[in-house]
């Protein structure tokens, strides 16, 4: 495979946004959302996201870094949006986003976390 982010970019959309309320489920005692449960969220994106690129049987991916970065907090009945999309970087890597942000009517968005997953590809 020469160039992994022209496959990306062939396979689908480069950028997805996902809605998402806080649950019961999602929060410790105080009612925050544990990282846990926000970590379960953006993997889960990356495994949809990844299952979307339909990689030849030769080929698998390989997640090479992890660069995650907290900004605040969210709350039990909050509303967040998880946006994802690729970016290059270098033949045979391309970096993940996954930028989750807090949506409120009648207010600008605030960022609760962001993740960006550099993944590979490399034959089997």
């Amino acid at each position: 495979m020469k160039n992994f982010f022209t496959t990306v970019r062939k396979a689908g959309p480069l950028k997805t946004r996902k809605q998402l309320s806080i649950n019961g489920n999602m929060v410790d005692t105080q009612g925050m959302l544990t990282v846990w449960n926000l970590m379960d969220t953006m993997n889960e994106i990356k495994s949809e996201r990844l299952e979307a690129l339909m990689l030849d049987d030769r080929y698998r991916d390989k997640v090479k870094n992890i660069d995650l970065k907290l900004y605040s907090n969210a709350q039990l009945g909050e509303d967040l949006l998880v946006e994802s999309n690729f970016a290059p970087n270098g033949k045979k890597q391309v970096d993940l986003k996954v930028y989750v942000s807090k949506r409120a009517k009648g207010e600008p968005a605030r960022r609760v976390c962001k993740a960006v997953y550099t993944l590979a590809i490399e034959a089997k």
